[in-house]
């Protein structure tokens, strides 16, 4: 399947995703919502995974692991501001994570900052200053 029907599938999911979430933040302690939609994501993850493909530990796994936490805490910290902020301030604001890894891949893996990426982080900037008024 092509690269863009998957990133469809994400922005679609992750849309629907979001707007439950603050449903959802406004009802249920943080961490209780974390650990629900932690373990559905856990369930989810372990049929794909055990139909796709064998489970074994490589080094890599330790630092998935890490990543992982990561993830977790960037969570628990988006369903808080959920539970006391507008979802339409919020999301958008939370989503200009993607400036981090651009550029960390433009510092450590040599990734091009082009002219483009560049008005596309201004223009996300931008965006975000204008929703949060």
């Amino acid at each position: 399947m092509d690269y863009r029907i998957y990133a469809l599938i994400a922005l679609i999911f992750w849309g629907i995703w979001a707007y439950f979430s603050k449903l959802l933040a406004t009802n249920m302690k943080t961490e209780l919502l974390a650990f629900y939609t932690t373990f559905g994501s856990l369930i989810v993850i372990a049929i794909y995974t055990l139909i796709r493909t064998k489970l074994v530990f490589q080094t890599t796994s330790a630092l998935a692991m890490i990543v992982g936490a990561l993830a977790m805490i960037a969570t628990f910290a988006f369903y808080a501001a959920l539970a006391k902020g507008p979802a339409s301030v919020i999301v958008p604001w939370t989503g200009l994570y993607i400036i981090i890894p651009v550029v960390l891949g433009f510092i450590f893996i040599g990734e091009k900052i082009t002219a483009n990426r560049i008005i596309g982080i201004v223009a996300a900037v931008v965006s975000i200053i204008f929703l949060s008024k």
